[in-house]
């Protein structure tokens, strides 16, 4: 496997070159010493701690760091349950950072389901945190504008005195990631991308119907052949579960198309509206909301002046017509076990899922299953071909209220200071939970703690990105394009945040999401009628009466709202 020694590189000048970065917001701790006050004093405690006959000049490291005679503990609220593992994890841990942070860690693992509501509960609440995991998907969006979270630029901008984070966090990276003027999230990522999007299915049915190529399926036509012989076999052609229907499929992620980025198009999305966006140097040309038709497109750029994002679902509702999908699916919740069981013959995911899919061949038989790509230029492994905002859908951020934020962040930049440090978290111990492979930037599991521990919740960082030993072939090609930052082109708008929480935006919002929601679900499984059981004779018809309903009853009002806000966005550009 190909070393990745030029995104390393890129990574490392990037992190050399740091300029001087402003937050508008603070920690919120005024008796907390600013990060980049030279030699880091961090509380008198600490002072005192050391030994008497040495100052705390001779006490701190090379980096200004005074390690504190009592161990400091920082709070962390955690999404997700403990791995099985993590008890030894963590004593690995103090071993090998006692004489250097003294550090420990008092975590509170909360279920998946239950994360969101506490988050919430737990911040606006006032209680005492030092370290919390967040996403736009979970509370960021509310909590970030309201000032709940501490701003952290100096932190990022300090390679004397924090060098893990400098090195794992490049400037651009941190500037992408701030949220309303201030750098208080930490983005988790592997890859600026969200996976290799793919259709899961039987190759050696598909060999036995004589679809594809041998058996590996290499169009949308064959993929159609594909489910049209699994209906005729009695079998389920396509499993899908009632969150996702035909989910992402022809487009990029749900969020782009070929070509749109660098056409000048960009989506945002608020209240259910879907609203692209046609913009040049910073300069808002022209906007539309999907599933308004074609008509309101015509300010777009050429091959660009109709209604192409609402298409998909024009197609989804064929191959509903035609069974392809569970006739079951709104009321589905696991389309993995019918898939394994061998009573479905595909499903919707990405590559991310390549290690625990295969693994149904001890069931199904070996070489039962194939993937595939089913974006044409990712198929490929054309440059560019992923348009990404340089976002991290997941995050962690650092409470305003809380009075430990040097400690929490000195923790974070020995986390994110070295592959051995970062590895110890998400892989767990070496030769316990995992090994490293003969080739290198790779590791095989040994036990299931990585997969339990789940690192987009924590220690996610492309810097220390490695690769299963389990994929092969083919798989491995993608995982290496995916891991190529020439694979990625940038959309024409980053950094930018709708903020909702403006009381009678909210009400619109809320007002425009209770319309939107009738069709939100059913067009992704494309079905033509709506939450009201009105049913439409096409796709088109359907979305264009939701979105008029909801430009009515609140819609406008956001829309407005955001326009306005991204146009004063731009204009700081």
């Amino acid at each position: 496997m190909k070393k990745r020694s030029k995104w390393l590189a890129f990574l490392l000048a990037a992190a050399v070159s740091i300029g001087s970065l402003s937050g508008c917001g603070s920690s919120g701790n005024d008796t907390q010493p600013a990060a980049n006050e030279g030699t880091q004093e961090i509380s008198e405690e600490a002072s005192e701690a050391a030994d008497d006959s040495a100052s705390a000049d001779s006490a701190a490291d090379s980096t200004g760091y005074v390690v504190p005679e009592e161990p400091v503990t920082i709070k962390f609220l955690h999404k997700g349950p403990e791995p099985d593992g993590w008890d030894a994890v963590y004593e690995k841990y103090l071993e090998m950072t006692k004489d250097t942070l003294n550090i420990e860690l008092d975590i509170t693992w909360v279920e998946h389901a239950d994360y969101k509501e506490k988050l919430n509960l737990e911040i606006t609440s006032g209680s005492e945190w030092d370290l919390v995991f967040d996403a736009s998907w979970v509370q960021l969006k509310n909590l970030a504008p309201e000032g709940y979270y501490a701003d952290l630029s100096s932190y990022f901008n300090n390679p004397e005195q924090y060098p893990g984070l400098a090195a794992a966090f490049s400037p651009e990276t941190m500037e992408a990631n701030i949220w309303f003027d201030s750098m208080c999230y930490i983005p988790l990522f592997e890859v600026y991308g969200n996976g290799i999007p793919c259709i899961w299915y039987r190759l050696d049915w598909a060999k036995e119907w004589g679809i594809g190529t041998d058996g590996k399926i290499n169009s949308y036509d064959e993929m159609e052949q594909y489910w049209q012989a699994a209906k005729d076999a009695g079998v389920i052609p396509y499993g899908a579960s009632q969150s996702r229907g035909f989910f992402q499929q022809l487009s990029l992620r749900g969020d782009a198309y070929p070509g749109s980025a660098e056409a000048g198009l960009q989506q945002f999305t608020a209240a259910g509206l879907t609203v692209w966006t046609y913009s040049q140097d910073n300069q808002l040309l022209a906007y539309a909301v999907e599933g308004s038709g074609d008509e309101a497109f015509a300010d777009f750029p050429e091959g660009w002046q109709y209604d192409f994002g609402a298409k998909r679902y024009e197609t989804f509702a064929e191959w509903q017509d035609a069974g392809y999908i569970d006739p079951d699916s709104l009321s589905c919740t696991d389309y993995n076990t019918p898939f394994q069981s061998g009573l479905s013959a595909s499903i919707v995911g990405t590559l991310d899922d390549y290690v625990g899919v295969m693994d149904y061949e001890d069931t199904l038989g070996e070489d039962s299953i194939g993937f595939f790509v089913y974006v044409d230029e990712i198929r490929n492994m054309e440059p560019g071909a992923i348009a990404v905002d340089y976002s991290g859908n997941n995050g962690l951020a650092v409470p305003a209220n809380s009075e430990k934020i040097d400690y929490t962040m000195k923790f974070l930049d020995w986390l994110f200071g070295s592959q051995e440090a970062h590895d110890l978290f998400q892989l767990g111990i070496e030769g316990v939970d995992f090994v490293y492979g003969e080739e290198e930037g790779t590791y095989e599991t040994l036990t299931s703690y990585s997969t339990d521990f789940a690192g987009y919740g924590w220690t996610w960082n492309p810097t220390y990105a490695l690769i299963s030993t389990a994929y092969t072939d083919e798989a491995l090609a993608y995982r290496e394009y995916e891991y190529d930052e020439n694979s990625f082109t940038s959309l024409p708008i980053l950094g930018f945040h709708f903020d909702t929480t403006d009381p009678e935006l909210s009400t619109a919002v809320a007002q425009c999401n209770a319309v939107t929601s009738q069709v939100a679900t059913v067009k992704l499984h494309g079905i033509k009628t709506d939450g009201n059981g009105v049913t439409y004779d096409t796709m088109a018809d359907m979305l264009k009466a939701n979105v008029d309903s909801a430009m009515e009853n609140g819609g406008q009002q956001v829309v407005d709202a955001l326009v306005e806000q991204l146009t004063a966005f731009l204009a700081t550009k």
